[in-house]
Parts: C-alpha cells; sequence; structure tokens
C-alpha cells in the first residue's frame, strides 16, 4: 500500500485541538504526504458590529469563519437576543474555544446545504452569514428565497501556485489524493491528471460541495470517492473502507 497527498491549508491563528487529517491517518497506519493548496488570511471588517447589530441570527460554516469574526470583534460582545447557527460539532467547538459563545443551532450534518434548508424553516429577521471571500455556495443556493440574507466574508483563502511548488516533486507510490476543500481540489488538478496518466488513483472527497467544485474543475466523477461524514474522520474512514481495512 502506498501513501496519501492530502491537501494542507495554513492558518497560523486558528484554535484547534482536534488531531489533524495526518494525525488520524498514521493512526491507522496509512503513510500520507501534505500538499499546501492554501494560506488562510482574515479580512478586516470596517464596523463589523455595527452591521451586524440588528441581526436576528448569525451563520457560520467553517472553524475559519469563527476564526475571521474573532479577529474583527476582539473585546466587543454581541447584542442580547441574536441567535448563532452553526455547520457540525467542529464550528461548535470552535465557537465555544474561541469565543465564549453558544451556538443555537447545529446542523445535523456538517454541510451548508443542511444547514440553509434548517434556517428556511426556522429563522425570521436578518441573517447574516459570516464567510469566506469565496464559498461554495452551498448555504446559498439553499436560502436563494430568503429575502434578508446578507453575506459578510471574514476571511479569504489565498492562493497556492501548488504547480510552481510541488510539480518537480516526485510522486511515486500514491494509492490515493484526500481533498479536503473545493478550492484545494481545484488547485492541485494538475496532479490528479498527472497521477491519473498510470492508472486510477482515487480522489476522496471530504463532503458534496467538495465533489461538486472537482467535478466541475475536470475530473471524473468515477473517480472520487465521497465521505459519509463529511469530516476529516469521515475522509479517513472512506480511505480505509476503500482499501480494504477492516473498522476499529
Amino acid at each position: 500500500m502506498g501513501k496519501y497527498i492530502y491537501t494542507y491549508i495554513e492558518n497560523g491563528q486558528m484554535y484547534d485541538k482536534s488531531p489533524s487529517l495526518a494525525e488520524l491517518l498514521t493512526k491507522e497506519g496509512l503513510s500520507c504526504e501534505k500538499i499546501v493548496t492554501g494560506r488562510i488570511g482574515y479580512i478586516r471588517v470596517e464596523n463589523l458590529l455595527e452591521k451586524i447589530k440588528d441581526a436576528q441570527w448569525l451563520v457560520f460554516t467553517s472553524k475559519n469563519a469563527v476564526a475571521g469574526f474573532a479577529y474583527n470583534m476582539r473585546e466587543c460582545e454581541l447584542s442580547a437576543g441574536v441567535k448563532i447557527a452553526v455547520v457540525g460539532k467542529k464550528t461548535q467547538e470552535a465557537l465555544r474555544t474561541t469565543c465564549g459563545l453558544e451556538a443555537d443551532f447545529v446542523s445535523l450534518q456538517a454541510a451548508g446545504l443542511e444547514l440553509g434548508k434548517s434556517l428556511m424553516n426556522i429563522a425570521a429577521g436578518k441573517v447574516v452569514y459570516l464567510c469566506a471571500e469565496v464559498t461554495s455556495g452551498s448555504l446559498e443556493e439553499a436560502m436563494k428565497d430568503y429575502g434578508e440574507l446578507i453575506k459578510i466574508p471574514v476571511y479569504r483563502n489565498e492562493y497556492v501556485d501548488t504547480y510552481a511548488e510541488y510539480e518537480m516533486k516526485d510522486f511515486i507510490d500514491v494509492s490515493g489524493i484526500a481533498v479536503t476543500s473545493g478550492i484545494s481540489g481545484e488547485r492541485i488538478k494538475w496532479l490528479i491528471d498527472k497521477l491519473g496518466e498510470s492508472g486510477e488513483v482515487p480522489v476522496y472527497s471530504i463532503g458534496p460541495a467538495c465533489s461538486k467544485k472537482l467535478v466541475e474543475a475536470g475530473v471524473k466523477e468515477n473517480m472520487i470517492i465521497e465521505a459519509c461524514e463529511h469530516s476529516y474522520s469521515g475522509l479517513v474512514e472512506a480511505i480505509k473502507k476503500s482499501a480494504g481495512k477492516p473498522e476499529a
């Protein structure tokens, strides 16, 4: 069995104690190697507190958005009565750890599409979506008929030219590629193509939004194996199942 290439987005300011994808793969006895596909940079939002003061809901679909929000808010406090909705338990924990805030609603599935569908049923008034500069569009699609959805970018996934940085690297004996975001998949499409020349190397996607971006970038659907649980643990389980390793 060869090694697994996994995409990695550098972020020096995240407060996250959960195991990294590399740690989870290594724990399962799987050899791995990272390829840096982006670097997180936080966006300074002028008068953010003023922009969200009349919001009924604040929405977060990632830990990076929570960190970008904390970067802007500093010691400021939220207005009384505002509710918070988040994607999955990891984002919920990031909100608690980084901001000292508790989520009022946590989607059962860690996906923006599912959170958006849920908010269409429970939200009222102004909904502020704290998000990336470029999003997958899943939550927006689910809430396209909602009248008061406001997007405020608080971070960006800064471009890394993976071809320039890794083209000369000798990627040999690769059993698969684990992709942790749609934009990461777009940035390593050249590597997916390169490894595919010598055979079908599976591409493991962290979730439906990621899979959609991979297909749009030109990755063949039959190469994509999507994690059932949209998390690092879900990715590892998908790899284990594909590799024929027994479940714990």
